[in-house]
């Protein structure tokens, strides 16, 4: 995971707040909260895709997609849940529960 300081944690949050397709584009999202701004962010203890907001709990996951290698970002409206396992589905069209929607299109 990627740090950042402040400032540009700051620019980042305003941005993506706002608009959050493309977020798991960015590297240093990984460390910034989307609900407080916070950079105070860990990876949840037996779960590293989860990661927490030590300042207001908010959870995400963020995860590299086992068939592909791109970042899942479940704050991304591009990585919609799977309707299988909850799970966010990558934008190659598949889960890592095994599930691929671009079959079914």
């Amino acid at each position: 995971m990627e740090s950042t300081d402040r400032e540009n944690a700051k620019k980042l949050f305003e941005k993506y707040r706002k608009q959050r397709d493309g977020i798991r584009n960015c590297p240093e999202m990984a460390s910034i909260c989307l609900i407080c701004g916070s950079i105070h962010v860990i990876a949840k203890e037996g779960d590293s895709g989860m990661l927490i907001c030590r300042n207001c709990g908010f959870s995400w996951y963020r995860y590299e997609c086992s068939a592909c290698g791109r970042t899942v970002d479940g704050r991304d409206p591009k990585n919609p849940g799977c309707r299988k396992c909850g799970m966010r589905i990558c934008t190659c069209g598949r889960c890592n529960c095994g599930l691929d929607i671009s079959a079914t299109i």
